[in-house]
């Protein structure tokens, strides 16, 4: 809630969708797809990061209203106050820094809403190579480094391991 637009919006999308700042960032209309409820992404550094990345209602909600007040091919423009519409936005780092300060929170990179999706899709029960494609990763390897099983959630899964011996008897 401390967040400026565009920060807002794009990281909602990075928090429900997983996606990484510059996927975000560069997104460009004719590649949401809001009747299909996915954005496809059509580069990346690995074959695996071109993907159709599927929205949370809340994530598509973000793109719609958007969709409906930007001009030009950019979802997030760039240059000062988004004002050229056939640029991309490039920096967020700013907007970031103050709202960090005015949410009197701990300091975190805007990367790491993306691990906050992954943990929570592991702790939801997400498998990791669904995870991995979901995040797109060549290597389930990567999707470890993503995943931050809490200590409740650690907790809850050793109950869990109890109820089924115990089931079993």
């Amino acid at each position: 809630m401390a967040c400026s637009q565009p920060l807002q919006d794009v990281a909602t999308i990075m928090v429900e969708a997983g996606m990484r700042p510059a996927e975000v960032c560069s997104m460009k209309r004719r590649n949401v797809h809001l009747d299909k409820d996915y954005v496809f992404i059509p580069h990346g550094k690995t074959k695996a990061a071109r993907r159709k990345v599927h929205l949370s209602q809340k994530a598509a909600e973000v793109l719609r209203r958007r969709l409906e007040k930007v001009e030009g091919e950019f979802v997030f423009p760039g240059t000062r106050g988004g004002k050229d519409p056939n640029k991309p936005i490039i920096k967020l780092n700013n907007a970031h820094n103050n709202a960090i300060v005015r949410a009197g929170v701990d300091r975190f990179r805007l990367y790491d809403l993306r691990h906050t999706f992954a943990t929570r899709a592991a702790e939801a029960g997400v498998d990791i190579m669904t995870l991995a494609a979901l995040l797109g990763h060549s290597r389930i390897q990567t999707v470890m480094r993503y995943a931050h099983p809490t200590e409740e959630h650690q907790f809850n899964a050793v109950k869990k391991i109890e109820a089924y011996r115990a089931a079993r008897g």
